[in-house]
């Protein structure tokens, strides 16, 4: 689906762009190859579609997708130093290839170069944003303390994964100057999508499904907090239920957004693209419990 969309194919010819401005030197080369992995481009298509949403070009809002794109990109890179990761999208991490100061480094850039892209707009985009940066760090360093119970969990990847999901789209809201209540609805969008795509996330890690990314270092996820409790395949439809609910939450957020229809169905699709097949595998071996 991601790739029919105009959006994306402009969103990975703009990355192409900035690739080709990195430094040369060993530096770049580690940024050219975090950059040149594979990826949905799924939170600057949401801010970007957004700002569509409200009439906004996509070409008004693409510093700030590409922003979103390399912290997100950033956060992959001190994720897999923190988690010890080993694959990623199917390829070795830049840990593994480069090793953790390396790597580190070039999350750093990647973070420097996003807040010189974001800084051109609105204070109210920029403190979005930098929010959204902060408890990325905050939900990482709750990830390593191992959430206990759903609520901490929760409180975990409403951070660490959700938080730049629900600030994509509130950007997106943001440059579009929406009303109140619209910037609210996309906000709440993100969330929820942000909440479903992590539990199912940590639910295919669970149940043994190929993910194309390995570590050495695992997490205290909804899964196992509700298995300790109750029976497997109980647990499994415990998780299934909230990622279904929280999918039905981030599309219902969007009704009565006063906006462009057809750029509202996108963005209700991209629900059904980022969690559908993903749910279907759960079902499936669920069945065979």
């Amino acid at each position: 689906m991601f790739s029919a969309c105009d959006e994306y194919h402009f969103i990975n010819k703009e990355l192409a762009v900035l690739a080709r401005d990195l430094p040369d030197s060993p530096l770049g080369e580690i940024l050219s190859y975090v950059l040149s992995a594979p990826g949905k481009r799924v939170r600057p298509l949401i801010l970007i579609l957004s700002a569509e949403a409200l009439d906004i070009p996509a070409a008004h809002s693409m510093r700030a997708a590409l922003a979103i794109e390399l912290v997100h990109a950033a956060s992959l890179a001190h994720d897999d130093i923190l988690d010890h990761g080993v694959e990623r999208r199917g390829s070795p991490s830049a840990l593994e290839r480069f090793g953790p100061e390396a790597s580190l480094l070039a999350g750093d850039w990647l973070i420097s170069r996003s807040i010189e892209l974001i800084s051109g707009y609105s204070q109210a985009v920029i403190q979005a944003f930098s929010r959204a940066c902060m408890d990325m760090a905050e939900g990482e360093l709750m990830d390593l303390s191992c959430a206990g119970s759903p609520e901490e969990y929760y409180q975990c990847i409403s951070k660490k994964t959700a938080s730049l999901f629900a600030t994509s789209a509130k950007i997106g809201g943001l440059i579009g100057e929406g009303r109140r209540e619209d910037v609210v609805r996309l906000e709440s969008y993100g969330q929820n999508l942000g909440l479903g795509y992590q539990i199912l996330d940590d639910l295919e890690e669970y149940l043994g499904l190929d993910q194309g990314k390995i570590s050495q270092k695992t997490s205290i996820t909804l899964p196992k907090i509700y298995a300790s409790q109750k029976p497997r395949t109980t647990a499994i439809q415990m998780c299934i239920r909230a990622i279904a609910d929280h999918c039905d939450q981030a599309k219902a957020a969007l009704e009565g957004l006063q906006a462009d229809d057809g750029i509202v169905l996108q963005l209700q699709e991209i629900v059904d693209e980022m969690t559908g097949r993903g749910l279907e595998r759960c079902r499936s071996q669920k069945s065979l419990c």
